[in-house]
C-alpha cells in the first residue's frame, strides 16, 4: 500500500564523529583547521570530503557559502547563525564589543598599562 520511503521521509543526516564545539571569538576557518586536525587531515582533504567543495576552503574566513555553512551546522550540530558569525568581521566586531565592555568595567588596566599624556585625553574618553 504505502513504499517505505514515503512513510519515512529524508532520514536526517547523522552528525560527525568528531565535533568539538566552537570556541569563543573562534573564527570559521580557525574552527574548520581544528576539526580537520581532529581527523588527522588537511583543510583541503577535510573540506572536499566534509563540505563537498575544495574551492571553500579560501572563502570561510570572510564569505562562506550558505552551503558550506549549512554542511557544517549538519555534521557539528553547530546552528548556521552561530557559524555565520564567525567570519573574520563579525568576530573581530564581537572582540572589540568585549573589549571595550572590558575597559569600561575595569579601568585600572588601562591605566596601569599606559600612563596619561599631559594635554591630551585620557584613553578612555575616547571609547
Amino acid at each position: 500500500m504505502f513504499d517505505d520511503a514515503e512513510i519515512l521521509g529524508d532520514l536526517p543526516h547523522p552528525r560527525w564523529p568528531l565535533h568539538p564545539a566552537p570556541r569563543p571569538f573562534e573564527r570559521l576557518d580557525g574552527y574548520v583547521r581544528r576539526l580537520a586536525e581532529c581527523y588527522g587531515t588537511g583543510v583541503a582533504t577535510f573540506c572536499r570530503h566534509g563540505l563537498g567543495d575544495a574551492g571553500e576552503v579560501g572563502s570561510l574566513a570572510d564569505d562562506p557559502s550558505p552551503r558550506a555553512l549549512e554542511r557544517l551546522s549538519i555534521g557539528t550540530g553547530v546552528p548556521v547563525h552561530r557559524l555565520r558569525n564567525m567570519t573574520s568581521r563579525r568576530c573581530h566586531a564581537r572582540l572589540m564589543i568585549e573589549v571595550r565592555r572590558l575597559l569600561r568595567e575595569h579601568p585600572e588596566l588601562v591605566q596601569q598599562g599606559c600612563g596619561e599624556v599631559p594635554g591630551q585625553p585620557r584613553f578612555l574618553d575616547g571609547i
